[in-house]
C-alpha cells in the first residue's frame, strides 16, 4: 500500500488477508435515511442485537436520543503506527497534497456522505483527509483535525485538540467495498500523517454500537482511555453527559 504525503511517498507494510473492520461512528453531515437497503446493510454489519438497539434509539428520537462512545488515544512517542492488514494493494493519498485538490474534493463528495460546502469548510480550517483507492477507484476516506471546538462528537459537544494533538474522525468506506479491510489502511495512513506533522497524541471515538470498529481496536490490543455517555432531551433541548476514565472537560467542550 502506498501512502502519499504532502512531500514524499512513504511505503506502509503490506496487509494480510481478512475483513474490513468498518467505519468509526462519527457524526456525519447527512443523517442516514432508513431505506430498505440501509436496513439490510445495518443488519448485515451490526448483527441482530445491535440492530435492535439502533432501531429502538430511532423510535425514541422525537423525545430522547443517546450515544455512548469509547475514546481511544495513540501516543506516538510510545506506540507504533498501526499496521494495515488488507490482502489487496490499497493506495491511500493524503489531501490536500501535491495532486489536484479539486479532484480529491469531487471524489469525496461523490461517495455521497458530505456536501461540497462541508468538504471546503474542512480543508479551509486545515483538516486533512486520507482517501483510499482500489484499482484506481476511490473507496473510502478518513479525516483528521488539529483545531479545538470544530469536530463534533455529538449534539453540542466538540473535541478539544491541544498542542501536538489531533482528532481522527469521520471514517467511511463505501458499502460495496466493505469486508476488505480498507479501513485498516486508512487508519494506518492517517496516523502516519499525524506522526509526520509532529503530532504527539491523536484521538478518536468509537460508538459502543459499532462492533466492527471495536473489533479493529481489539485486534490492535488498544484500551479506551475514556467512556463518554451523552443523552439529549429533545423537548428541553438539553444534553447531559457522563464521563469515565478522565474528566469530561479535559477532552471536550460543551456549547451553550
Amino acid at each position: 500500500m502506498r501512502y502519499t504525503s504532502r512531500t514524499s511517498p512513504i511505503e506502509i507494510p503490506a496487509c494480510n488477508s481478512g475483513h474490513n473492520a468498518g467505519p468509526y461512528m462519527m457524526p456525519m453531515t447527512k443523517r442516514p435515511s432508513w431505506k430498505w437497503s440501509t436496513i439490510v446493510e445495518a443488519w448485515r454489519w451490526r448483527g441482530p442485537v445491535v440492530f435492535f438497539l439502533l432501531v429502538l434509539r430511532e423510535i425514541c428520537r422525537p423525545l430522547v436520543y443517546w450515544h455512548v462512545f469509547y475514546i481511544f488515544q495513540i501516543d506516538l512517542t510510545r506506540q507504533p503506527v498501526p499496521k494495515p492488514y488488507a490482502n489487496e494493494k490499497i493506495d491511500v493519498k493524503i489531501c490536500p497534497g501535491a495532486e489536484d485538490p479539486d479532484k480529491a474534493k469531487a471524489e469525496i463528495v461523490a461517495m455521497g456522505q458530505l456536501e461540497p460546502a462541508e468538504v471546503d469548510l474542512r480543508f479551509e480550517r486545515g483538516d486533512t483527509a486520507a482517501v483510499a483507492y482500489l484499482d484506481g477507484k476511490p473507496t473510502g476516506y478518513a479525516w483528521m483535525s488539529f483545531t479545538s471546538g470544530v469536530v463534533k462528537l455529538a449534539f453540542d459537544v466538540t473535541w478539544i485538540a491541544g498542542l501536538g494533538e489531533s482528532i481522527r474522525y469521520d471514517y467511511f468506506v463505501l458499502p460495496e467495498w466493505r469486508g476488505r479491510r480498507i479501513f485498516s489502511c486508512l487508519h494506518s495512513a492517517i496516523v502516519v500523517c499525524a506522526r509526520d506533522r509532529g503530532i504527539i497524541r491523536t484521538f478518536a471515538s468509537v460508538s459502543m454500537l459499532n462492533r466492527q470498529s471495536l473489533s479493529l481496536v481489539k485486534h490492535q490490543q488498544r484500551t479506551a482511555v475514556m467512556k463518554v455517555t451523552l443523552v439529549n432531551l429533545r423537548g428541553l433541548n438539553r444534553t447531559f453527559q457522563k464521563a469515565a476514565g478522565a474528566p469530561f472537560e479535559s477532552r471536550f467542550l460543551k456549547q451553550g
